[in-house]
């Protein structure tokens, strides 16, 4: 993590205190053999498969990153441990993961939103495949000068695809679950004012989908769990993927405002618990 990130995030954790009221957690058994220095490898924890912290020459992409088919912007390292998501870029993990049923997941980005009315920036899992999407929307915002701020959720069909007419997705059940999470926020410490680690939570085969938000100091400010449906989870048929996005909103909604164009993405990593 940037310097930079460390003191906006450090400035914000007594406004998180106040929103956030969650109970501290009961001390959890460990069964018997099960420790840290057990032999084979202890299978209690989390294991991290994946990690990006972007702190290459400015500049230069990552290596772990792909540019997506119609991503024309740039998404490049800028020297001070942040990925500088600029307007029109797309970006793909380089890896996917096919896991076992019943491994736990938890998906986790650090970043800050850019705060101005003509982008709609995202951090997404996803499944790149047309026939069974499966996105999830860990966070996305279209700014601050927009009634509908940020928000989180999950999409299983696309209104727009060349196969569908207007709303098919809607008509045929499987149309979007949104959430709106901005009022969630202090004044001061919004998601395009300062830096919050936000993580999507699932289980290989379940059918929920746990979101939250938290500071560098560990203080959650909000989870909700989503509508339970299995389709809405990434399965292990196809790869899921990560996806950084920063796209144009239509020349029609785009609202003037704003100094920050990029999403900043201070660091990203992917954590399984294998059953």
């Amino acid at each position: 993590m940037s310097r930079l990130a460390r003191a906006l995030v450090g400035a914000v954790c007594a406004s998180a205190l106040v929103v956030v009221a969650h109970a501290a957690p009961a001390p959890a058994s460990i069964p018997r053999g099960d420790t840290v220095d057990s032999d084979p490898a202890p299978t209690w924890g989390w294991e991290q498969v994946f990690s990006d912290g972007f702190d290459g020459p400015a500049g230069t992409t990552s290596d772990q990153w792909h540019s997506m088919l119609g991503g024309q912007g740039s998404a490049v390292q800028n020297g001070l441990g942040q990925l500088d998501v600029g307007q029109v870029a797309q970006i793909r993990s380089n890896a996917g993961w096919t896991l076992p049923v019943g491994t736990q997941v938890r998906v986790t980005a650090s970043l800050v939103m850019p705060d101005v009315g003509t982008s709609y920036a995202a951090f997404w899992v996803q499944h790149p495949d047309g026939v069974d999407p499966r996105e999830v929307d860990v966070i996305e915002s279209y700014g601050p000068l927009k009634q509908w701020g940020a928000q989180l959720g999950s999409h299983i069909c696309y209104d727009d695809a060349p196969d569908t007419v207007a709303n098919a997705c809607v008509a045929t059940g499987r149309g979007p679950e949104l959430f709106p999470v901005t009022p969630a926020f202090p004044a001061g410490a919004m998601p395009w004012e300062v830096y919050w680690q936000y993580s999507a939570e699932f289980t290989i085969g379940g059918d929920t989908v746990t979101y939250s938000a938290t500071d560098g100091a560990g203080n959650r400010l909000y989870d909700v769990v989503s509508t339970p449906d299995a389709r809405r989870v990434p399965g292990n048929a196809t790869p899921f993927h990560l996806r950084l996005s920063n796209k144009l909103v239509e020349p029609q909604y785009a609202v003037a405002g704003g100094t920050r164009p990029s999403m900043l993405v201070d660091w990203v990593s992917v954590d399984v618990k294998v059953p």
